[in-house]
């Protein structure tokens, strides 16, 4: 779903890469299908309390279903639904932040079920027709970031600190 050409690679600083990783300017999306930023935190092995946010890109909800649940629910810091203009109230490519993710199951097979930040329920597509009864995992449930303070003078970088930090929790059964 995602590509990028020789071009665009980026010449990372030796020191700082991940061997076998390459990185790149720009990427092109091969299919006009909704895909996720994931956006977790990452500890810093030798520097105690010490993070950073890294954010992942991915193609297809069962893939986020699955990355979810191998993660800590205490890592994920949030989750965005890009959403193609074709079902796009706009027209235009547009987002969704996502709290929750669920895996529904029944006899017709498996789909991935989000809910967005103010309760609606949506999927991706090609969602079997479930027939009852209809099993529901939550994958995950990521809290709302709570508001901070900014201070009367502008601030060109991103405030730190735990005020920001979402708390997510996971795996519960509804059927």
């Amino acid at each position: 779903m995602f590509v990028s050409q020789p071009q665009y690679e980026f010449p990372f600083p030796p020191g700082l890469e991940q061997p076998g990783c390459q990185h790149w300017r720009m990427v092109e999306l091969t299919l006009h299908a909704p895909w996720f930023l994931l956006t977790v935190e990452v500890f810093d092995t030798e520097i105690r309390d010490c993070s950073m946010s890294r954010t992942i890109c991915i193609a297809w909800d069962y893939d986020l279903a699955e990355v979810l649940r191998g993660l800590d629910a205490e890592l994920v810091l949030g989750i965005v639904c890009m959403v193609p203009a074709w079902a796009s109230p706009n027209g235009q490519w547009s987002s969704k932040e996502v709290r929750e993710v669920w895996m529904c199951s029944s006899l017709a097979g498996q789909s991935v079920l989000l809910v967005d930040a103010v309760g609606q329920e949506f999927d991706c597509g090609l969602v079997p027709e479930h027939v009852e009864p209809v099993k529901k995992d939550l994958v995950l449930r990521v809290a709302p970031v709570r508001p901070q303070r900014r201070p009367h003078s502008r601030r060109n970088t991103p405030p730190t600190g735990t005020g920001r930090r979402r708390r997510a929790s996971t795996r519960r059964t509804k059927a």
